[in-house]
């Protein structure tokens, strides 16, 4: 703690030695002593006669222990028979100790811890890895959450949607899209799906980040049945804002070539982006097609459940 610049205080004091009490590390145990007797920190009663039980155990001398805390010395009784302690005491100990530092917002002291434990394989449950996740994306520390997640992942800790989803949302804030693409890999390997409409926006901010590239990869990773007018509009949209027009075409003229059905959201989006490129001979032959399936949807006064999502999403004030 003190290595990530995080002064303990008596109650991380208490954790700490509690936990060297379970380790057997009487060595750092006395560290930590000598630091609560200069802060005039004391230990908790049941505390204390786990640490004079640790001591007497190896043969240490508890001078420091009595000195550091005389008020329980003096009426301290004899003590019960050691007990054996088990691997699961040692991680709680450890769990506890994350949330407080979590709880006073420690976070430099939260990363070193959560480093230390991914070296040694400590395990953490799901719900204290989310709570950290959660804490770190309300503070925006993207790095903070990143390594939290990755210490999940290497645990092979399972995370809900909704955490995956903060995670994209902190990262797009804050212009860290590298591991975008990453998490949508994993939510798919786990069988999660973000869904059409989640999908579609996600594509096409990448597209507004200048990111076209991991817009596609996300359109990649979709099932097939997610790969409809929504999400194809979307992509031909991201290509248009990172100003890729050509590669914008592209996919206009593949949704038509495999058939996905072309609506007047998807008019939209070409329209805008043939406009601001300057491409007019093109922008009036598509306008016209536009003209063209208006008037149809019009006479036939209905709309798939695939054309109202694609329209609510590129209506008619959309701009590219």
């Amino acid at each position: 703690m003190q290595e990530a610049g995080v002064q303990p205080d008596k109650a991380a004091c208490n954790i700490l030695v509690e936990n060297c009490c379970k380790a057997r590390e009487t060595r750092v145990m006395m560290k930590i002593l000598e630091y609560m007797k200069e802060n005039s920190f004391v230990l908790r009663q049941p505390i204390y006669t786990k640490a004079l039980e640790t001591l007497k155990a190896a043969g240490e001398s508890d001078a420091l222990l009595k000195e550091s805390n005389r008020h329980l010395s003096v009426h301290y009784k004899k003590p019960e028979p050691l007990v054996k302690y088990t691997v699961s005491d040692t991680i709680s100990i450890d769990q506890r100790l994350v949330l407080y530092l979590l709880t006073r917002k420690h976070f430099v002291g939260v990363d070193f811890l959560l480093k230390d434990m991914m070296d040694k394989n400590v395990f953490l449950t799901a719900e204290i890895v989310s709570s950290v996740i959660d804490t770190y994306t309300a503070h925006e520390r993207p790095h903070g959450a990143l390594l939290a997640y990755e210490y999940g992942k290497k645990m092979g800790i399972k995370f809900e949607k909704i955490l995956y989803l903060s995670l994209m949302g902190m990262f797009m804030r804050t212009n860290s899209f590298p591991k975008i693409v990453d998490l949508v890999k994993e939510m798919v390997k786990s069988g999660i799906f973000l869904g059409v409409n989640q999908s579609a926006l996600l594509i096409y901010k990448l597209g507004c980040a200048n990111k076209p590239v991991s817009a596609a990869k996300v359109f990649d990773l979709l099932p097939d049945n997610e790969k409809n007018t929504t999400t194809y509009t979307a992509l031909m949209a991201a290509y248009f804002a990172s100003r890729r027009t050509c590669k914008g075409l592209e996919i206009f003229k593949e949704m038509k070539d495999v058939g996905i059905p072309v609506v007047v959201g998807t008019y939209n989006v070409l329209l805008a982006g043939l406009e601001k490129s300057g491409r007019v001979v093109e922008f009036e032959y598509y306008r016209k097609q536009k003209k063209q399936i208006q008037n149809v949807s019009f006479f036939e006064n209905q709309e798939s459940v695939e054309e109202t999502s694609c329209n609510m999403l590129f209506g008619r004030d959309y701009a590219s």
